[in-house]
């Protein structure tokens, strides 16, 4: 067998549960095209809910064949969007969570994604054309604690979360104009965005890993947002795409190094409801930290002292890719 099926097969039947919570976007991506359709005026809800589970029981293996396993995750999405004359009121959040545990029973779950994401955006259209003026807000945060090694649990007595709800939280403020060319393709320009990375806890806020000032709790940016979204269906809506390109520039701070957050979903159907999707996302904050494998062993995140030829720890701002390929059946209420 050539090797690039074999790690096609083991990447669908071997991570089933990892891929299927990384790839919870693509769900978020239809759910936000109906939520963008022109509609009446007056309020329109709706959202979305899929959950998925994998399990695997192995009873005295052969050598190499592998350990007990169980994951599972899900995905709640909704929205509520007004509209009225020329005013557009348009809010969705959504709560994506995995998690996984590898070995017996006294293993500890390891989390795969969490994540909370709220957003809300006021538009007024200038005259009769396509150009609006518009205010943004997000918000993402995490909701379970998290502790060293992606843990759920603490792995020794006293060990304290290295993250946890709110700690930490982005808050981004754009106010902007909107150019909506047609229902596939719009860009959003604010010249002046304010973000806030806020670490609630104290002993969390100390390990300056989030974001925030050293000695802080905080760090505050003022600088500019651009961002251009498109979304299309082809082939009788049997292949649907959808991307989102966002850029920020932050003024008081290196603007030359921009923010990126670039996410691509491609969908094609093969029954109803029943999809094979690739999801990728590119990731780079200059303000907030990844992990990295600086020496090439194998270990991400270690401290100075433990990597070879490097006097420095792996961990700092830097780029992450995402991208998952799955078979995937969800359901829109």
């Amino acid at each position: 067998m050539k090797k690039g099926t074999l790690l096609f097969l083991l990447c669908l039947f071997v991570t089933p549960a990892l891929l299927v919570a990384q790839a919870g976007d693509d769900r978020l991506g239809e759910i936000k095209a109906a939520a963008a359709e022109e509609v009446e005026e007056g309020w329109v809800y709706g959202g979305g809910v899929g959950l998925d589970f994998a399990q695997l029981a192995l009873f005295q293996p052969r050598v190499g064949a592998g350990d007990n396993r169980i994951g599972f995750g899900g995905l709640v999405n909704l929205f509520a969007n007004h509209k009225k004359d020329r005013f557009f009121w348009n809010n969705e959040g959504s709560l994506q969570l995995a998690a996984q545990r590898i070995g017996g029973k006294d293993a500890d779950f390891q989390k795969n994604l969490d994540l909370i994401r709220l957003a809300s955006r006021l538009g007024y259209r200038a005259g009769e054309g396509k150009m609006y003026l518009a205010l943004e807000g997000n918000l993402r945060t995490l909701l379970l604690p998290t502790y060293e090694g992606n843990v759920l649990s603490p792995p020794n007595d006293g060990d304290m979360p290295i993250a946890k709800l709110f700690s930490p939280v982005q808050v981004v403020v754009s106010p902007g104009v909107e150019y909506k060319y047609d229902d596939h393709l719009a860009f959003f320009l604010s010249p002046a965005s304010m973000k806030l990375i806020y670490v609630a806890d104290d002993s969390i806020a100390a390990l300056n890993v989030h974001g925030n000032d050293a000695g802080k709790n905080s760090f505050l940016a003022l600088g500019a947002t651009f961002k251009t979204t498109y979304t299309n269906k082809f082939l009788d809506d049997r292949l649907s795409y959808a991307t989102s390109l966002d850029l920020f520039s932050n003024y008081l701070e290196n603007p030359q190094n921009i923010d990126v957050l670039w996410t691509n979903e491609l969908s094609i159907q093969i029954f109803k409801n029943l999809s094979i999707n690739l999801v990728t996302e590119y990731f780079y904050d200059d303000d907030v930290d990844v992990q990295f494998d600086l020496d090439k062993d194998g270990i991400i995140g270690e401290p100075a002292d433990q990597v070879d030829g490097y006097d420095r720890p792996e961990l700092g701002p830097s780029s992450s890719f995402t991208e998952a390929i799955l078979i995937k059946y969800n359901f829109i209420f």
